[in-house]
């Protein structure tokens, strides 16, 4: 800032100051949100399964980085809407003025908060994510693994793509009178009781859980000859529960939107060279290629619509851009996520990268239409 008066350099540090404080408390009122939302999320599944108070912290720790990269953008919108919105009621932009700072040079803070928000939310998005979302799954594998309530109820009847498990009264990692029904093999169908099954922690990753099964009976009914089955009992027999059967339910895949930005372009720039991946799945990548950059920095683009908007020539106060911003946030959300649902039907042809750049599209433009507005007057 070398060259420019005291008073210069007084108002860039007080905007600056003001700017940040409000879009620290914004931050909060978002994340405070999305922190209990996460919370419910989890509740029914994990909480009410009593699973490790421990192992849920870490859960909650480890979705942060999600409900940071989300949370900022928005923040940094309602944040600025209400600053700018409280020097205009109090008539703050007039005694700038009348301390000859223009106000084009209070755009200066106004595009430092929007940088420093979108790198933030980009770095977070890009490095944070990804390693939480590993952190994430390993927790919860650990969770599957030693605390059966969360794949399995008392008394209740789960299905999978292979196979039906009926238990009877879970207590103490101990189920009584469990009931296999497995359709793994092809041509035949399997029933495996036992009246007491002990669950067992594996060492296999690929293995969420071993069934230990006392006393077992086993039928085996071939399927293509009804004539034909047999009846197998033991002392015991292990059962081994496939993470691949709960990840659907409890663990999340590393797909693109799990991955940095770096492996992202180096996977689709060797899914184009192999010319093997479909244009769907492609798209999809592209896309979240995309949603890496458009979202994050959407937090630019939003702080210079709040600048339009505070100048407008009209004067509101913090209340009135608080509910502007909700009323922008809630269209930029319906936008983004109707892009992606879009881009996701498998019977539409939309252009990844297009849909997700596209919300940023519609804040530039009304920018655009509300200063030149401004400027005509």
């Amino acid at each position: 800032m070398r060259g420019l008066s005291f008073n210069h350099k007084t108002i860039f540090v007080y905007v600056f100051k003001e700017l940040l404080l409000y879009f620290i408390v914004s931050f909060l009122f978002f994340f405070f949100i999305f922190f209990v939302n996460q919370i419910l999320l989890m509740a029914e599944e994990i909480l009410s399964k009593k699973a490790p108070t421990k192992d849920v912290l870490l859960l909650l720790f480890y979705s942060l980085p999600f409900i940071i990269a989300t949370t900022a953008p928005y923040a940094a919108l309602i944040g600025t809407l209400m600053c700018l919105g409280r020097f205009s009621a109090d008539h703050e932009f007039i005694s700038m003025n009348a301390l000859g700072i223009s106000t084009s040079f209070i755009l200066i803070p106004v595009f430092a908060l929007g940088v420093f928000v979108s790198v933030g939310s980009f770095i977070t998005n890009d490095i944070l994510i990804p390693r939480g979302t590993i952190k994430f799954n390993e927790v919860l594998y650990n969770i599957a693994s030693s605390t059966p309530a969360l794949e399995l109820e008392s008394y209740s009847v789960k299905r999978n793509e292979n196979s039906i498990v009926v238990s009877g009264l879970i207590k103490d990692n101990s189920i009584h009178d469990l009931l296999i029904i497995d359709s793994s093999q092809r041509g035949a169908k399997r029933f495996l009781s036992s009246s007491k099954t002990d669950v067992k922690k594996s060492n296999d990753r690929s293995i969420i859980m071993q069934l230990e099964m006392l006393n077992p009976r086993l039928l085996n009914l071939d399927l293509n000859n009804r004539s034909k089955f047999d009846v197998v009992y033991g002392e015991s027999i292990t059962y081994n529960v496939l993470a691949k059967d709960v990840a659907p339910k409890f663990i999340s895949s590393a797909g693109p939107d799990k991955m940095t930005s770096y492996d992202l372009i180096k996977d689709i720039k060797q899914k184009k060279e192999a010319g093997d991946t479909s244009p769907r799945l492609l798209n999809i990548y592209i896309m979240e290629l995309h949603r890496k950059f458009s979202v994050p920095f959407g937090a630019f683009f939003f702080v210079l619509l709040a600048f339009a908007i505070s100048r407008a020539g009209k004067t509101y106060d913090q209340s009135t851009g608080f509910i502007v911003g909700l009323l922008i946030s809630v269209a930029y959300w319906a936008f983004l996520i109707g892009g992606q649902m879009l881009c996701l039907e498998s019977g539409l042809n939309i252009n990844g990268a297009l849909v997700m750049w596209f919300p940023n599209v519609l804040l530039v433009i009304c920018t655009a239409v509300i200063a030149i507005k401004r400027f005509l007057k």
